[in-house]
């Protein structure tokens, strides 16, 4: 078997430091079966550039080019490249994880100089480029549906054309033409390879794949529009480019003209920005400065012809030549690819179940899995690569019920959302193997992957419907919300139970309460009695109150329990009366009577001094809330779990629960919190009490809560033991194919 090519993946970059991050953190899970090495060459930035490359250095190359110049910048990295292959990738761009893999197909025809594939735009879901070709004036044709191997001759008029996010070049080709030509700072850079590694006699493959996601952030060029307000080297480039490329083709005149045209072309645009505010009156008196010294100079260097000799000769790479440097990748032996839907995803949700997937995700991403979640979008269709975990938000769509739906009785808009997340699942499914599909039993999410059965699918047990409705009697009494959707959802959130190939259970609480309500039996080969985990945070220390604090995070509903506590308040303050209470979630909410919790607990009393509603609070706020308080309670009358108790403990916080539910199985009632009876704002006073009068209590259940929070409950442990499960539902699932 022939050896993988090396490559040397070469980012040029200048004043965009958080972006390199970015791209640095996304090489850790590339899937390559040969060695490559990354070498970073940095301009004159002035942003945090070096501090961010000083921080990759056991691991990566460095460069520096005092110029901002992209082609002097490149000419850096290919005499610092030790590699077969030098594989360029913009610094604000992403590639994924076979992008390397498939580049190096190519590389095994020995006739190939250069290879690149295609490439997203900054949602992500469209592409910028697919496949091109070049003339010999710079002009490119982007039309073609495919590759067009057949124009790779020396002397074509046209050739096959790589963009310079996404491009690879054999590094015995490059030095072999001398590399980048500097008088291109950028703007047709990439364009003279290319037809200069074909007028060399090599050919350019165009791949179908490998693909990278730009995301197109503003330059010294560009703005954040993408709009160039600095167009001199644009315009100088391209009078340089034809003279070079075009003379040997077509008369002087025609080229001239090509010039003409161009530059027509480009005044034209300037006018559209400026009409539509995109460009100002100095950007246009700017441009015909542009033009007047473009052209002069574009001229002057075309006629003057190409410098003899090389721009990378022997002492350039004598100066930059270093030892190949393989960059490490995650090292996980058995990489899956994992999906999880999940309509709830922060930023734009919070909640139990969007903290449980986010944490969740970027705990697989961590250990080495690919790993896409599927959720729902607030303004279009996008795919971002965040914290390792490539991230889907999609806008539901209206997709017709399959027959099994409807025979099934799915209400459609649950129905709409499931089979959106199919589709997209589907897409995912033409770049890579999927091995596992995840996604809770709240709303039937999994419905539609269930139905279809191409993957294995795994449904996480939360709160059921059924455990909804017993803190929402009003709708249970309604017979025709029922009958039209509470039922058929029950029955589906049955159906998905049995039929799933794994089922998550987040406490034993939650798997023996639906086994119960639901009059069903989970096969032990089927089901994980696994707890949910958090994201480790450090506790921040803060100076003590003056007044002792309790906080209440979640929404102000009678399943989280908001009246017990609200009740229990004035029995707290009657003995502990310098006690202060923060009361942060959702406070919009009406209960039976149509007043809000937080409205009727007003109307009863000033509690201006003791009582704060915060309202909804911003996910980077909480743990902020956390930190501040000394104990906090979760009187919730139902958890299937109880997330907030562990981002409580997390926080060194003595915690209140009730002894029902999953609650429990977090909470080590007596050492690192206490539990009480659900409904007794009694009991539940009682509890606050003693802690709010026993500081060193306090700090002892705090410290007792942290550790069995590190020993039990972090997200690393939970993606570990995910693990054990998603390998369980493949080998369900291929049985259940025969």
């Amino acid at each position: 078997m022939n050896q993988p090519p090396s490559f040397s993946i070469v980012i040029n970059t200048l004043n965009r430091g958080d972006l390199l991050q970015k791209t640095l953190e996304s090489l850790q899970w590339l899937d390559y079966g040969g060695e490559f090495e990354v070498v970073v060459v940095n301009g004159p930035s002035t942003d945090n550039s070096d501090e961010v490359i000083e921080r990759w250095k056991p691991r990566i190359r460095a460069g520096k080019c005092d110029v901002a110049n992209l082609s002097v910048s490149r000419n850096i990295g290919i005499c610092m490249a030790q590699g077969d292959v030098v594989a360029f990738i913009d610094d604000d761009a992403i590639p994924e994880p076979e992008w390397l893999e498939q580049l190096a197909t190519a590389y095994a025809d020995p006739n190939v100089g250069g290879a690149g594939g295609l490439v997203y735009d900054h949602t992500g879901y469209s592409f910028q480029y697919r496949y091109g070709v070049v003339d010999r004036f710079g002009n490119a044709d982007l039309t073609p549906e495919g590759p067009a191997p057949r124009l790779a001759f020396p002397k074509s008029d046209r050739v096959p054309h790589l963009l310079g996010a996404n491009s690879s070049f054999r590094r015995s080709a490059l030095l072999e033409i001398g590399g980048f030509d500097e008088e291109f700072e950028y703007f047709l850079d990439e364009t003279d390879v290319c037809l200069r590694i074909v007028d060399a006699g090599y050919v350019i493959a165009q791949i179908p794949c490998a693909y990278v996601h730009h995301k197109f952030a503003p330059s010294n060029v560009r703005s954040t529009n993408r709009v160039p307000r600095y167009r001199y080297p644009i315009i100088k480039n391209k009078v340089y480019f034809t003279l070079k490329h075009a003379r040997e083709f077509h008369s002087l005149q025609r080229v001239l003209q090509e010039q003409q045209t161009f530059i027509e072309s480009q005044r034209a645009q300037v006018k559209w920005c400026l009409d539509n505010g995109m460009l100002d009156s100095d950007d246009v008196s700017r441009f015909e400065s542009d033009v007047e010294r473009g052209l002069s100079t574009g001229l002057a260097r075309g006629f003057e012809g190409v410098a003899s000799g090389s721009y990378i000769d022997s002492s350039k790479q004598e100066r930059w030549r270093g030892v190949f440097l393989p960059f490490s990748t995650h090292s996980l032996q058995d990489r899956k690819c994992v999906v999880l839907v999940s309509a709830d995803y922060p930023p734009e949700h919070s909640g139990g179940v969007a903290t449980f997937n986010k944490d969740l995700a970027e705990a697989l991403g961590a250990r080495g899995h690919t790993v896409h979640v599927v959720t729902r979008s607030c303004d279009i269709d996008r795919v971002d690569f965040e914290n390792g975990v490539w991230v889907h938000r999609m806008l539901a769509a209206p997709v017709e019920r399959s027959a099994h739906a409807e025979r099934a009785n799915v209400p459609q808009h649950i129905w709409d959302w499931s089979a959106t997340a199919l589709r997209e699942v589907a897409r995912i499914a033409e770049h890579r193997k999927i091995d596992v599909v995840e996604a809770p039993i709240w709303d039937c999410e999994g419905i539609a992957f269930l139905f279809d059965a191409r993957w294995p699918l795994v449904t996480s047990l939360q709160t059921t419907l059924h455990f909804w409705l017993d803190s929402h009697p009003e709708y249970r009494e309604d017979e025709a919300w029922m009958s039209g959707f509470g039922a058929p959802m029950m029955a589906l959130e049955r159906t998905l139970m049995l039929g799933s190939d794994g089922v998550r259970s987040i406490s034993s609480a939650i798997r023996r309460d639906i086994e119960a309500a639901y009059d069903i039996e989970f096969e032990a080969e089927r089901v994980a009695v696994q707890p949910l985990g958090l994201a480790d945070l450090a506790p921040q220390l803060d100076a003590p109150n003056d007044a002792p604090e309790v906080l209440f995070v979640g929404r102000l509903e009678a399943r989280k329990g908001i009246d017990v506590l609200l009740a229990a308040i004035p029995l707290v303050l009657g003995e502990v009366p310098h006690a202060r209470f923060s009361i942060v979630g959702d406070d919009t909410l009406a209960g039976r009577d149509g007043r809000t919790y937080k409205e009727t607990f007003l109307a009863g009393g000033d509690w201006s001094g003791a009582v704060r509603f915060e309202g909804r609070m911003d996910d980077d706020a909480l743990p902020g809330a956390y930190s501040r308080c000394d104990v906090f309670v979760a009187p919730s009358r139902f958890e299937s779990f109880g997330l907030v108790l562990l981002e409580a403990m997390r926080a060194a916080k003595p915690v209140i629960g009730c002894d029902v539910g999953g609650m429990p199985e977090v909470i080590d009632d007596g050492k690192s919190g206490l539990l009480v009876p659900p409904s007794d704002p009694r009991a539940l006073a009682d509890a606050i009490i003693r802690l709010l009068r026993d500081p060193a209590l306090r700090q002892q259940m705090g410290r007792a809560g942290r550790e069995r929070f590190l020993a039990s409950f972090t997200s690393g442990r939970m993606a570990q033991e995910s693990e054990s499960l998603y390998v369980g539902a493949i080998e369900v699932h291929s049985r259940s194919l025969g």
